[in-house]
């Protein structure tokens, strides 16, 4: 079945469906998973959306660093 025959036949089937508590829950079911899809970008803080453009940006640029480099001349640690 394609997911436009899927959907149709979900609509169809909600249709018939009349006892309100049934109908209850699966707007839940279906409210739930719809919003487990969101894209997480729409949650991010506008702060942390731009430092991760800016370094996108660093690294489109070729500024990367290793990281046990940055790690041994920023904090010390060895591998």
């Amino acid at each position: 079945m394609s997911k436009n025959d899927l959907k149709t036949s979900l609509h169809a089937l909600i249709d018939s469906i009349e006892d309100s508590t049934v109908l209850q829950a699966y707007l839940i079911l279906l409210s739930r998973e719809a919003k487990s899809q969101e894209d997480f970008w729409h949650n991010v803080d506008d702060e942390t959306k731009t430092a991760i453009n800016e370094g996108l940006a660093d690294f489109a640029a070729g500024r990367d660093s290793d990281f046990f480099g940055y790690m041994k001349s920023s904090h010390g640690i060895e591998r």
